[in-house]
């Protein structure tokens, strides 16, 4: 599924420019994506439930603040197959969030951050350590 791979990340990059110039993505595009990702791997429910609950925990804590960076961070996790790769994604969301947080804040755009281009990095980084298969 190395096609799918390549679907995903190009879609991630898509969004995150979306997401940085207008900061409203069609929720159609993201559901749509969800659902196929769903579709293609019925075996990772676990991690994709997971992942939803710590994205919508992450939600009410206001870490970020879109509903759109729970579908997102679902579709993902549908993506992985362990529990260890599992970890390091929920890790890396949260390190490379804080640090995309800082960024904007020193560049005084800390009204609304778009936060799809974290989930970009986080996606790359799990496909350079070999995490998503």
């Amino acid at each position: 599924m190395d096609w799918l791979l390549l679907i995903i990340g190009l879609y991630l990059l898509i969004i995150a420019i979306i997401d940085l110039k207008v900061k409203a993505i069609p929720s159609m595009i993201l559901t749509g994506m969800l659902f196929v990702v769903v579709m293609l791997h019925p075996a990772n429910l676990f991690y994709g439930i997971s992942a939803f609950i710590v994205a919508f925990l992450l939600y009410e804590s206001d870490f970020y603040s879109g509903v759109a960076d729970i579908k997102v961070m679902t579709t993902l996790g549908f993506l992985i197959a362990s529990t260890n790769i599992l970890f390091a994604f929920i890790i890396m969301i949260l390190l490379y969030g804080i640090a995309w947080k800082i960024i904007q804040k020193r560049t005084g755009k800390d009204k609304q951050i778009a936060f799809i281009p974290v989930f970009l990095f986080v996606y790359v980084t799990l496909l350079i350590i070999g995490g998503i298969k």
